[in-house]
C-alpha cells in the first residue's frame, strides 16, 4: 500500500530478518510466516491494494456503525440537527439559544448530517457516515506506509486505529471528531510526502497543501485546532537549516490559516457582527473579546489535569480511569502507549545529552548527544535520512498535539485524529528507541544491537494486537434501534392556533431536535440560565414581544415525569420565567407529547402559560 500522493516508493521496513539472523531457535516458524505473509502481501499490485484499503475500511465502519443503532446522543439532539436547520432557514436572528450556548456553533460540520436524517433513511444516514469515518484509518494505513512501515505493518496500523475505543465509539453518530480526523490525518500524509520530497520548492506546495488540510479541519471543528497546531509545528522537527526550516513553517503555517478561514471564516464574520466576537462560543473558555452576550465567569475546569505534575501522567492515568477525560467509560491502550513510548525516547535523549555535556565543554572525552550510526540507523530499512524526518516529524507532531490540547481541553474526544495516529506513532519512537540502542552500543553488546533491530517490527505487531484486543469503549453516546424515520413530532394542538408562539425549555432538556419539526412561526428559547446577561435579555424581551403583537402564547415544555402529575412544573420554573421578563405565569393547559427517535421515543410535556388565577 502506497499512500497514493506520489509515484514514488516509499522506503519499507521488511519483516523478515536479515541473511543469516535467526536461523534457529523457536522463532524460526513464527518468522518464516511472517515472511510469507509479508511477501503475498507485496504481490499485491500496488492499485489494487490501494483501492482495497479504500474500499474495506469504510465497508466495515458503515456496517458497524449499522449494526450500532441510530444516533440518540445528547449533543444530536440539542445542536447537531439544529444548528445546520437554523442556518439554512434563518433561524440565527428569531430563535434565543434554543440549543444553549452551542447554538453559536459553527454549523458546517454539521450540514452533512442534517441533510441525509432529512432527506434519507436513517440506516442510510449511518451507513454513509459510517462509510465516511472509514477513510480515517485508511488514511492511517497510507501514513504508515509513506512513514517507512511494510504493508503488512501498515495495514495492523490501520485495522488498531480503526478499532480503537474512542473512534469505535463514534462510528455512525454525529459528534464530528471521527469526521474532522479525515483532513488532518490527509494532512499528515502530505507533510510526510512533503519530507519526502526534501529541500527542494516542490516541498514547500506539499507543506502548504498539508497546512491547508490541516486547517479545513480545525476550521470545521475548532476544538480540534490543537491538533492542527501540532501538524504545523511538526515542519520545524524536519533536518535542514534555520532558513529551511522558517520557510516550511511558514509555508504550512500559511496553508493553515487559509484552510481554517475557508471553513469557519464567515462563521466568525457573522459571530463579530452579530454578538462582537468572533469566537463567541468559547468565551466561556477563553474570555478574549468579552461579549456581552456571553458571560466568562464559566472558567475552565471539568477534565482538565490540574498541574504539571499530574499532566505528565495523565494519559497513562485515563487507561485505567477514562472517566477523567470523557464522559463514558472506554478502553484505549493505543494512544497511551504511543505517550510512553515517546516520553521514554525523549527521556533516553535527554540523558544523552546530559552524558555529552562534558565533551561539548572539553572536559573529557564524552559521547555524542546521538552517534552518526543512531542518526542514520534504519533499523532494517532503506532511505535512513528520510525515515528519521519521518519518525521526527510524527513525535512532535504528536506531543504538541498533545500537549496543547491537555493544557486547553482534555476532553478525550477531541482528541480521536491522534488515537487514529497513534499505532504510527508507536512505530516511530520504537524505531527511535531501537536505533538509540544499537547506536550506543559496543563490541562488548553486540547482541544487544542485533535484538533491538530485530525486535521493532514484531514488538510492534504485538503493540498493535495488544490495542485491539484491550479496546473496549463503554457505550457509543446513546443509540436507539433505527425506526422508518429519524425523528417523528406531531405539532401539539396547544400550538395549533395558527400564531406566533414562544417554546421555553425548563429542565435541562435537550430541545433544538424539536424545532426542525414544528411550524416555522414558533419561537424557540433555550435554557439560558447560563447566559442571562443584559444584552441577551434583549433578546429574549424582542422575542416575547413578537409574540404578545401577534396574539399568541408563552408556553414550556420539559420531560414527563410521573413526579409531575397535571399542570406542575420542574421546580424554579416560576423564577426562571421571572428572569426572562414574563412574572407571576402559571400552566393553565398542558399536554403531553411524544417525540419519536428512531424506534424509541422521548415523552415530554408542554404546558400553556397565563396570568395566576385571582
Amino acid at each position: 500500500m502506497r499512500s497514493g500522493v506520489s509515484g514514488r516508493r516509499a522506503p519499507v521496513q521488511d519483516l523478515a530478518p536479515p541473511a543469516g539472523a535467526g536461523r534457529k531457535g523457536p522463532g524460526r516458524l513464527v518468522r518464516a510466516a511472517a515472511g510469507r505473509s509479508a511477501a503475498l502481501l507485496d504481490a499485491i499490485p500496488t492499485g489494487l491494494a490501494v483501492a482495497a484499503v479504500l474500499v474495506l475500511f469504510p465497508a466495515g465502519c458503515a456496517l458497524a456503525a449499522l449494526a450500532i443503532g441510530q444516533d440518540a446522543s445528547y449533543d444530536l439532539l440539542n445542536y447537531h440537527f439544529y444548528d445546520p436547520y437554523a442556518f439554512l432557514h434563518g433561524r440565527l436572528a428569531i430563535d434565543v439559544y434554543p440549543a444553549q450556548l452551542q447554538s453559536l456553533l459553527d454549523p458546517l460540520l454539521d450540514l452533512p448530517t442534517y441533510l441525509l436524517i432529512e432527506h434519507a433513511p436513517p440506516m442510510l444516514e449511518a451507513g454513509a457516515l459510517g462509510a465516511f469515518q472509514g477513510l480515517a484509518p485508511a488514511l492511517v494505513c497510507f501514513v504508515a506506509r509513506r512513514a517507512g512501515a511494510s504493508r503488512a505493518v501498515s495495514l495492523a496500523a490501520g485495522i488498531a486505529a480503526a478499532t480503537g475505543g474512542g473512534f469505535v465509539s463514534e462510528i455512525g453518530g454525529s459528534m464530528g471528531d471521527a469526521e474532522v480526523a479525515v483532513p488532518l490525518l490527509l494532512a499528515v500524509l502530505l507533510a510526510l510526502r512533503a519530507v519526502e520530497a526534501g529541500p527542494s520548492r516542490s516541498a514547500l506546495r506539499w507543506w502548504a497543501a498539508s497546512g491547508l488540510a490541516a486547517g479545513i479541519g480545525s476550521g470545521l471543528k475548532l476544538a480540534e485546532l490543537p491538533i492542527g497546531l501540532g501538524i504545523v509545528l511538526g515542519s520545524l522537527a524536519v533536518g535542514g537549516g534555520t532558513r529551511l526550516r522558517l520557510l516550511r513553517l511558514g509555508a504550512a503555517a500559511a496553508g493553515g490559516l487559509a484552510g481554517t478561514l475557508g471553513t469557519s471564516g464567515y462563521w466568525f464574520w457573522f459571530l463579530w457582527r452579530r454578538y462582537g466576537d468572533p469566537i463567541a462560543f468559547t468565551q466561556a473558555t477563553f474570555g478574549i473579546f468579552h461579549s456581552p452576550y456571553v458571560p466568562t465567569a464559566r472558567l475552565r475546569g471539568g477534565f482538565l489535569p490540574g498541574s504539571p505534575l499530574v499532566g505528565l501522567v495523565y494519559p497513562l492515568r485515563w487507561l485505567f480511569e477514562p472517566t477523567t477525560v470523557g464522559e463514558i467509560d472506554f478502553r484505549a491502550l493505543s494512544l497511551p502507549l504511543a505517550y510512553l513510548l515517546s516520553a521514554s525516547l525523549l527521556a533516553a535523549l535527554t540523558v544523552r545529552f546530559v552524558r555529552s555535556l562534558p565533551a561539548r565543554a572539553g572536559w573529557g572525552r564524552g559521547r555524542a548527544v546521538l552517534p552518526a550510526r543512531a542518526e542514520a540507523g534504519v533499523v532494517g530499512g532503506q532511505g535512513a535520512p528520510a525515515m528519521l524526518d519521518a519518525d521526527r516529524y510524527l513525535l512532535v507532531a504528536f506531543s504538541v498535539g498533545l500537549g496543547v490540547w491537555m493544557a486547553v481541553f482534555s476532553v478525550y474526544r477531541y482528541l480521536i485524529p491522534l488515537e487514529l495516529l497513534s499505532p504510527v506513532v508507536v512505530l516511530a519512537a520504537a524505531r527511535r528507541l531501537a536505533a538509540l540502542v544499537e547506536g550506543s552500543s559496543t563490541r562488548r553488546r553486540p547482541r544487544l544491537a542485533t535484538l533491538a533491530r530485530l525486535a521493532v517490527v514484531p514488538g510492534v505487531l504485538v503493540a498493535f494486537a495488544a490495542c485491539v484486543v484491550t479496546t473496549s469503549p463503554g457505550n457509543y453516546w446513546e443509540r436507539v434501534p433505527f425506526g422508518r424515520t429519524f425523528f417523528s413530532l406531531r405539532t401539539p394542538a396547544l400550538l395549533e392556533n395558527g400564531r406566533v408562539d414562544a417554546l421555553v425549555e425548563v429542565g435541562g432538556l435537550p430541545m433544538g431536535y424539536l424545532f426542525p419539526q414544528l411550524p416555522p412561526r414558533i419561537i424557540g428559547i433555550g435554557g439560558i440560565g447560563d447566559l442571562l446577561t443584559d444584552a441577551n435579555r434583549v433578546l429574549v424581551h424582542r422575542a416575547l414581544a413578537r409574540v404578545r403583537r401577534d396574539g399568541g402564547t408563552l408556553n414550556v415544555v420539559f420531560v414527563d415525569l410521573p413526579a409531575r402529575p397535571g399542570l406542575e412544573m420542574p421546580k424554579g420554573t416560576a423564577a426562571y420565567l421571572a428572569d426572562l421578563g414574563a412574572p407571576g405565569l402559571v400552566a393553565t393547559a398542558c399536554e403531553v407529547v411524544e417525540a419519536g427517535i428512531g424506534a424509541g421515543h422521548q415523552r415530554l410535556k408542554l404546558c400553556r402559560l397565563g396570568p395566576a388565577p385571582g
